[in-house]
């Protein structure tokens, strides 16, 4: 017995189910529903890492900016006020903005810097804050040493 051929000699193979033709209009609109449903989540994936290079970016500009006002609030007669300006002047170089700093003496000098991270992904924190420290500069007279 040969099979029915539809006008035009196409056959179409049948499924087991009665009725359901194989890769035929049953899988209609199937790719467009993977497609649905795989880009948001290859796009939520890459703006996460977006969010994260730029958290790390924002992390590394905080810490070279406590760096370096610890470093010269450390100089022997330099005040942390003078930390300060120079943790925002590192932080204003970079094109960032700056949340806040802190520059503490005594023997040693400690310094807190806080930078705004920009927003890619919502629930990201907003900024990110590094600490640096350093003993402070002495003089000390050649024979008392």
């Amino acid at each position: 017995m040969t099979p029915r051929c539809r006008p035009g000699g196409t056959h179409r193979r049948r499924s087991f189910a009665v009725g359901v033709p194989v890769g035929g209009a049953g899988d209609r609109g199937e790719g467009v529903v993977g497609y649905v449903i795989l880009v948001p989540v290859v796009l939520f994936i890459t703006m996460l890492g977006i969010q994260a290079a730029v958290y790390f970016h924002a992390a590394n500009i905080a810490q070279h900016a406590g760096t370096r006002a610890v470093s010269v609030a450390s100089r022997r007669g330099s005040s942390p006020a003078s930390g300060v300006r120079e943790a925002a002047s590192v932080v204003a170089e970079s094109g960032s903005s700056l949340v806040g700093a802190d520059v503490s003496g005594g023997e040693s000098v400690s310094a807190s810097v806080t930078v705004r991270v920009a927003r890619v992904v919502p629930f990201f924190p907003e900024s990110v804050t590094r600490r640096a420290r350093a003993p402070k500069e002495r003089f000390i007279p050649e024979d008392e040493r």
